[in-house]
């Protein structure tokens, strides 16, 4: 038996090879506005980064704080390390030896582009000012060992954020 063709055509969705320049247009508007909003999310500035790092270092002075008060019977002591970008918190009967970080059963060692501040990378300790030594420690009240406010200098790039920490209460603030 003879069939005839079918002389219908098909779709002509699927004869068609090409976009039109107002779908391309449309695309490539919505991947700049995607774009325009994305960037700034994923990208860290040295600003960001500086901030970041000196919430942290806040933080960890203020944990130093108080585990120098729940533990009074050994004190701790915060040592940095401007070479290496590093700061450990210890006991005072054993300032070599960083405590254990709650956190993450790691020595208490902070390198700024490593580990948990990995994210922080570029950023460096400038200096600091803490009486004649790298140490700043902890009393029992939560005062520190410093006749005067302790600063720390935080580089990252071109950017410096300072943290002061006063000597009687032992809390560290953003100068």
């Amino acid at each position: 038996m003879y069939r005839a063709k079918s002389t219908t055509r098909r779709s002509t969705l699927n004869d068609r090879h090409a976009f039109t320049m107002v779908e391309l247009l449309i695309v490539v508007l919505l991947m700049g506005i995607a774009a325009a909003v994305a960037v700034p999310l994923l990208t860290q500035t040295n600003a960001t980064r500086l901030q970041a790092a000196a919430r942290l270092l806040i933080a960890d002075l203020g944990f130093a704080q108080v585990e120098s008060i729940t533990h009074a019977g050994d004190t701790c002591v915060v040592t940095f390390d401007t070479a290496t970008a590093t700061y450990t918190i210890a006991r005072k009967s054993a300032p070599a030896t960083p405590i254990t970080n709650p956190g993450d059963n790691r020595p208490y060692t902070t390198t700024f582009g490593a580990g948990r501040a990995a994210e922080m990378a570029g950023v460096t300790i400038q200096g600091y000012s803490l009486d004649s030594d790298n140490v700043l420690g902890f009393g029992i009240l939560g005062e520190t060992d410093q006749a005067t406010a302790a600063t720390i200098t935080l580089q990252a790039g071109t950017s410096t954020l300072t943290i002061q920490v006063d000597p009687t209460t032992g809390e560290a603030s953003l100068q």
